[in-house]
């Protein structure tokens, strides 16, 4: 078949169905578990319990970001369908989905900085950090994927026939647009959340011989190592796909089944990303579990400075 007759009609036909089989049960369970996890995070800070104060801020904006990712799938399954009514309200579907996606990438960047800082540094995080701060920096967060959005302003060419989610402009896969996106959306944080993974663990595994909370300290390792991993498997495969389509709109990939192989990984790999926004979820209940912990022990939360950002907060 001609690049120039390449017809992508099977490969939208069959991620009709897998997003079907997917977003459903994913909308279901996100929308529930991340009412419950704001819920719960809310419940803690109305108590004013200090020590959990800005581990529930931070847990509470990566909730709203889940909670966005998953209202927006309903209109990721309809508007590629469809003919898109308004252009505006096409621009503010793919809006409220990249925005809750990165928003979700930067705090979990945050968090496993705060976290590593923590364990690190006890002493001086202690003294410099407060749940207002902690909240600035999570509006920081909303400002900052705000902004980076405003590329999805000229996804199409209004000009002529388009559906939402699909048929980008050529402008949108620009090397002047694509390569700050890659690399500041995900390559930087994503090098920023291994490194700080990789040091708080073997900081926590350096420290095993001689501390009494080897047992929190080993648990701390290994929700580490399972949120580094899920990260890299919600966002790595998305953007290696970005890549290839990047590749595909600029000329350097023209054979036809190359580019309907290219166009169902990054459909398919969007499709699983979005199950991130329940994996997350664990996360959370875990924390609120070691909030438990801690207050039936009437201690000092050690753990906390660990397993998710946690330590004494000073004002």
């Amino acid at each position: 078949m001609s690049p120039l007759n390449c017809s992508f009609h099977d490969v939208d036909k069959l991620m009709k169905v897998l997003q079907l089989a997917v977003h459903v049960p994913t909308f279901i369970l996100g929308l529930i578990l991340n009412l419950l996890a704001i819920r719960g995070f809310s419940m803690v800070l109305k108590k004013r319990w200090p020590d959990y104060a800005a581990t529930c801020i931070y847990m509470i904006n990566l909730a709203i970001f889940d909670l966005l990712q998953v209202l927006s799938l309903p209109l990721k399954m309809v508007l590629p369908h469809v003919q898109a009514p308004l252009s505006a309200f096409c621009t503010m579907a793919e809006c409220l989905y990249f925005i809750s996606m990165y928003g979700s990438i930067f705090t979990i960047c945050f968090i496993s900085v705060d976290r590593f800082l923590a364990i690190q540094y006890p002493l001086l995080v202690s003294h410099h950090r407060s749940p207002r701060k902690i909240f600035m920096t999570c509006c920081a967060i909303w400002v900052l994927v705000w902004a980076g959005s405003t590329p999805v302003y000229n996804f199409h060419d209004t000009s002529g026939e388009y559906k939402c989610f699909h048929n980008m402009s050529n402008g949108t896969w620009s090397a002047e647009v694509f390569f700050p996106c890659e690399v500041f959306g995900f390559l930087l944080p994503l090098a920023i959340i291994g490194f700080c993974s990789f040091k708080s663990i073997r900081i926590l595994l350096g420290r095993g011989h001689y501390t009494q909370d080897w047992v929190q300290h080993k648990a701390s390792i290994c929700t580490i190592a399972a949120s580094l991993a899920v990260f890299v498997v919600s966002f790595l495969p998305v953007h290696l796909g970005f890549f290839l389509q990047f590749m595909v709109r600029n000329g350097f990939i023209l054979e036809c089944g190359a580019k309907q192989n290219i166009s169902f990984f990054l459909q398919l790999s969007l499709c699983f990303s979005n199950i991130n926004c329940c994996l997350d979820v664990f996360c959370y209940y875990f924390v609120i579990k070691e909030f438990r912990m801690d207050i039936k022990a009437h201690r000092p939360s050690r753990a906390q400075l660990v397993l998710q950002d946690t330590m004494t907060t000073r004002e």
